[in-house]
């Protein structure tokens, strides 16, 4: 029985299934047909127990993990077990386990009674519950056989493999024999099964926990199979093995279940067994024990007497072994004190197939590791496949059929040790069971529980004696009383006679007094057995053949009769049972005086089951009184002979039980042995089969290699560490002359077509040094290039073990790699002219996706952006031009979508270099293609704001020197015309004529090689002055000005005008007449003015004009009408003084006229 509940997991855990596997063996086979079914999805991890020798190391890790594709781990202490994961021992440790932890711990027992499967198992339950599962796989002896049941009791799911798929069926059977293997399997199908039970168990467990007349009908049905009533039982119990049989059964529905247990009677018997749950051992919880030893038996024994009886009932003792253990602690303890008591133990428990295990009494060798070592020697026999009870032992124990819920219970007991049976009552249930042993107790009687149990109840019935460990004594003020369920019908005494009332007319229809006068006085003593060999009824006189006490219920007869009868009656009971029926008789003679002499036993079966057994003694002639007369010296010879006799027999008996117990040592010490030697031979299997395993890959692998070596085309060489031949491939007799008896001559003794003096010296190289080498050769013939690549030849064992070598005909690969090498040149240097003229190109070129993001940008196309071009890869357009973007991406997409260029897009607006600037871009796209579709858009940009402007000013030009033109030669017409008109000599007209178009066109020229835009006043007065009149004869004074065109012109008609009046009337008509010309920008308060100072000195005297001449009139024209200025002259005898005033934006303004704006026909930029 459970010590406790199932622990309960962290939620982080709960989904976790835990598969602790356990082999011996032929384990390794098995291993690899259960992992040949995992899946990479599966949510279990695996832990793999196999008896392994501890003093080699394991080769299952490589080996399995050739078999899966989920990691294999070898163990080490405090790994983390995570699902999808496979975990192995190593060997010489056993395992246990701490939440999700492993944990290796030192073995310290010896090797033949070392068992860590069930050690691992039983910590597997105690820590998972039912989320562990236990398969046992092919192994001889039974480890493991504890450890399934410990897991069954926790709630978790057993399979055993099948023992006709199993290479060794031992450890299979031993588990299956336990009663707790849930299924029977061969190791191919176990995951799936798994897989599938674990899928419907979540979804059967909340399906049944809400119907509680399913559990009621279930509990009805098991009843009325059994007539066992299950319905006290804990709910929790109840579900997880109800859950169990259905997901074994692959239902999920309650519906199906039920019509399973009608259909099917087999399937009552299997939940019926699943719910008794028969787990135990011996001295479960020492700690317990120990304290019954020290605190109840020592005042049990008190007061008792020789031959008084000590009473104990051990209910739901299962498969005996608390049973046992108690007895085995009272006689110590009764050896102890020197007392000589009669023990008698009953175990009692309703499962016929644990109590048939109990009466046999053979237990499997994993008890050695739960009975201490003085009462293993003293109270068991070592056998072949485990330990039997020693039959003292046994008779002291007696178990029977019984229900502690509804059959009678024993009396006058001094002892009840029931542990981790009421774990799973309910709580009304659990009173009644305290009821029950509080009658049966006598007073001052003992109680002891498992250790999740107790035994306070209302009305307390019992006194805490050690509440730690669950022991209670008997409270006497509480009144014997029980009110018993109607199936109660306590038992009297064995050696009760029926009373008159409740029998008549036993024998012949006769009353019953007079049955059982005839019975008593002409009838032997008799026993009535029933069909289990229990004592139902004992015949007048047949008491003296048996021991019995007050308060014994049926039990059987075997504990029952003397010793010395059980023997004879044993052959006699199976020679009934085997003659069917028929009565037989035996003759049983006693040296001691227990039995008469010439006593008769005899057995024949009756009707229903029932068994007669008589005890029948040879009548003695009444009436003779015969008297013999002895010779007294011839009885004095008789007795002295007896006593020889009985001095013989008594020096033969103890010889021979000297040599019994020498044989007793020594089969004792060949059992040792055989166990010592049972586990090494398993060790030895494991590993054996391991290495065949491993030499059976290695078989796989030279035939590989072999199989390389003829096939491949590659000429290879191997050398010994002296450069001897060790083997070759069939391509290398192509360079050398090697024959198959070469293998083991010296490589320099071979022919070969290559150098093979430089390849030995670096042979020896490599091999010294263990570093590769590569030699080039030509053939001796010159014919072929070879490449020969040397590589150290590395062993395990030995480490560097020689030398390997292949050669590589490279003739047809470096005339290929030449020609390669010429045309990547070629190639290169053609990319990287490309390349150069990409980059240095004056033209902006990029490339983009259809991400729209850049791949590639010249270095002018990234001045365009204003970035670097490093960093316009990967940017998207509208990263790089945000403002342009709609137009860039529309052009592009039309690429991609119709696989034609579109040229010449033109795009106005800012540069990320310069954003202020307005300027202007023609694009012409093109599509780049690759396999056939256009991987990316290729572009050319080409800025064309100068050449717009270019055109712009062509175009102003044009139409200024249109105008300019059509303005000269209006100028030359109105010159002409007003020169016509005047009086005087015509050539003297023509001249000055000539004289004032040439100072115009000196102007222009100056005009023009200042484009038009402006000229020095400075340069103006030169032209007209100094370079006529020379440099000392003129005076310039002013600040550095420039005129625009239209003052340039008016003011250079002026000078001339006035530099032509000097020369015939004023300052330059004379040799040492001179001019001072000065100019200044002068602010009158209503604007800024430009002023011109004209003085003439050295002169004759002047004086004003009668008249206005051509002259005059010309300058006023040009100062007052076209510049808006004023001319003032004044005449005075020193020389001409005349001031020109202009205002100073009309001299110094780039005054374009409107038709001839460069920019006017121009288009707007961004």
């Amino acid at each position: 029985m459970s010590t406790s509940a199932p622990p309960a997991l962290p939620a982080d855990e709960r989904a976790l299934i835990l598969l602790g596997v356990g082999a011996s063996a032929g384990g390794l086979e098995a291993f690899q047909a259960l992992l040949g079914a995992l899946r990479s999805t599966d949510d279990f991890a695996l832990i793999l127990v196999q008896h392994l020798d501890p003093e080699h190391e394991s080769l299952l890790p490589e080996l399995l993990a050739k078999r899966t594709r989920l990691p294999v781990h070898s163990i080490t202490d405090g790994m983390l077990v995570e699902a999808g994961n496979i975990y192995l021992i190593p060997p010489a440790y056993g395992l246990n386990i701490e939440g999700r932890r492993l944990r290796l711990e030192a073995f310290e027992t010896p090797r033949g009674l070392r068992r860590p499967i069930d050690g691992f198992f039983e910590a597997l339950g105690r820590e998972h519950g039912a989320n562990a599962a236990g398969v046992i796989l092919s192994g001889t002896g039974s480890d493991g056989s504890y450890g399934v049941r410990a897991i069954k009791e926790a709630g978790g799911l057993v399979f055993a493999q099948d023992p006709k798929d199993a290479k060794y069926d031992g450890m299979p059977r031993a588990a299956i024999a336990t009663g707790a293997v849930d299924m029977v399997l061969p190791a191919t199908e176990m995951i799936s099964v798994l897989r599938d039970f674990h899928d419907r168990a979540m979804g059967i467990t909340p399906a049944i926990e809400s119907d509680a007349e399913f559990i009621e009908k279930v509990v009805r049905n098991v009843r009325y199979r059994t007539g066992h009533d299950f319905s006290g039982y804990k709910s929790g119990t109840l579900l997880r093995r109800i859950a169990l049989r259905m997901s074994v059964l692959g239902l999920t529905q309650p519906g199906d279940y039920l019509r399973a247990l009608v259909q099917n009677g087999a399937e009552s018997e299997k939940l019926f067994h699943d719910l008794l749950i028969n787990v135990t051992s011996f001295f479960r919880d020492p700690r317990a024990f120990e304290a019954l030893r020290q605190q109840a038996i020592p005042l049990l024994l008190e007061g008792k007497s020789r031959n008084d009886e000590i009473r104990v009932w051990v209910p739901g003792c299962s498969t005996g072994q608390e049973a046992y253990t108690v007895a085995m602690i009272i006689a110590d303890e009764m050896d102890r004190m020197d007392l000589k008591l009669q023990l008698s133990v009953f175990g009692t428990d309703i499962d016929e197939e644990a109590l048939a295990a109990a009466r046999r009494g053979h237990y499997p060798n994993s008890i050695a590791n739960e009975v201490p070592h003085e009462f293993l020697d003293r109270y068991f026999i070592p056998t072949r496949n485990g330990f039997e009870v020693r039959a003292d032992l046994r008779d002291m124990v007696r178990f029977s059929s019984q229900s502690l819920i509804k059959d009678p219970p024993f009396s006058k007991l001094d002892l009840i040790t029931c542990r981790n049976l009421l774990i799973y009552f309910n709580h009304d249930l659990q009173d009644l069971a305290h009821r029950v042993f509080h009658y049966a107790l006598r007073p001052g009687g003992y109680l002891l529980l498992g250790p999740s149990e107790t035994a306070r109840t209302e009305g307390e019935l019992f006194v805490e004696v050690a509440q730690e460990h669950r022991l209670y004594r008997r409270n006497t003020a509480r009144a014997k009383s029980l009110d018993l369920p109607r199936s109660f019908r306590p038992l009297g005494n064995l050696n009760e006679t029926p009373t008159p009332e409740r029998e008549a007319d036993a024998v012949f229809g006769l009353p019953a007094p007079v049955a059982e006068a005839m019975i008593a006085r002409h009838i032997p003593p008799f026993l009535i057995l029933n069909a289990h060999d229990e004592v139902i009824r004992v015949g007048p006189g047949a008491d003296r053949y048996v021991k019995l006490a007050a308060g014994t219920t049926s039990l059987g007869v075997r504990g029952l009769i003397l010793p010395v009868l059980e023997p004879a009656l044993k052959r006699l009971l199976t020679g009934v049972a085997l003659g069917k029926g028929q009565f037989r008789q035996t003759r049983v003679d006693d040296l001691s005086d227990e039995l008469p002499v010439g006593l008769m036993l005899g057995a024949e079966a009756l009707s229903n089951g029932t068994r007669l057994v008589t005890f029948a003694v040879p009548p003695t002639p009444a009436d003779a009184e015969t008297r013999i007369v002895l010779d007294e010296t011839y009885v004095s010879q008789l007795e002295d002979e007896l006593e020889d006799a009985r001095r013989m027999v008594r020096t033969t008996v103890e010889e021979l039980e000297t040599s019994n117990e020498e044989l007793k040592s020594s089969n004792e010490e060949m059992m040792s042995m055989n166990e010592e030697l049972q586990s090494a031979n398993e060790e030895l299997s494991t590993t054996n089969e391991e290495l065949q395993t491993k030499l059976s890959e290695l078989a796989e692998a030279n035939t590989d290699l072999a199989n390389f070596m003829e096939s491949t085309q590659i000429a290879t060489v191997f050398l010994d560490r002296d450069l001897r031949l060790r083997n070759f491939t069939p391509e290398a007799m192509s360079w050398f002359s090697f024959v198959d008896q070469d293998r083991g001559r010296p490589i320099t003794d071979i022919g070969a077509r290559v150098d093979m003096a430089a390849i030995a010296a670096a042979s020896r190289r490599v091999a010294q040094d263990g570093a590769p080498e590569e030699l080039n050769m030509v053939t001796g013939d010159g014919t072929a290039e070879v490449i020969v690549r040397l590589a150290p030849y590395r062993s395990e064992a030995a480490g560097l073990g020689g030398v390997t070598f292949s050669l590589f005909d490279v003739t047809a690969v470096t005339r290929y790699a030449r020609a390669a090498e010429t045309a990547s040149a070629e190639a290169k240097a053609n990319a990287d002219e490309i390349e150069e003229l990409y980059l240095s190109s004056p033209g902006a070129m990029g490339m983009v996706d259809r991400g729209y993001r850049f791949l590639r940008a010249n270095p002018k196309l990234a001045q365009i952006g204003g970035i670097d071009s490093y960093e316009i890869i990967g940017r998207s357009i509208s990263e790089v031009w945000p403002e342009l973007s709609a137009t860039v991406i529309a052009a592009i997409r039309k690429v991609f979508e119709t696989g034609q260029p579109v040229m010449r897009t033109v795009l106005r607006g800012g540069s990320g270099g310069e954003p202020e600037a307005q300027k202007v871009w023609e694009v012409d796209w093109y599509p780049l293609h690759r396999n056939g579709a256009v991987r990316a858009v290729g572009f050319n940009v080409t800025e064309v704001t100068r050449l717009l402007e270019l055109q712009a000013d062509l175009r102003r030009i044009m139409r200024e020197l249109q105008h300019r033109v059509k303005n000269m030669l209006s100028n030359v017409i109105a010159l002409v015309n007003r020169a016509r008109r005047e009086e005087g000599d015509p050539q003297v007209v023509l001249d000055t004529l000539a004289q004032r178009i040439r100072a115009l066109a000196n102007t222009h020229n100056l005009l023009t090689a200042e484009n038009w835009a402006s000229t020095s006043l400075r340069d103006i007065l030169g032209l007209e002055l100094i370079n006529v009149y020379g440099a000392s004869r003129v005076a310039l004074r002013g600040p550095e000005m420039r005129l625009n065109a239209r003052a340039t012109l008016s003011l250079g008609m002026v000078v001339h005008e006035l530099a032509t009046n000097a020369s015939k009337y004023g300052a330059f008509s004379r040799p040492d007449g001179k001019v001072a010309v000065r100019w200044s920008r002068v602010d009158d308060g209503e604007g800024e003015q430009f002023v011109l100072r004209w003085e003439e000195s050295g002169g004759p005297e002047v004086s004003p004009p009668q008249r206005e001449g051509f002259g005059t009139r010309l300058m006023q024209s040009m100062v007052e009408g076209t510049l808006e200025g004023m001319i003032e002259p004044h005449w005075e005898p020193a020389g001409l003084r005349l001031v020109v005033s202009l205002p100073w934006n009309a001299a110094t303004e780039v005054d374009y006229d409107s038709d001839l704006d460069p920019l006017r026909h121009a288009d707007p930029l961004p």
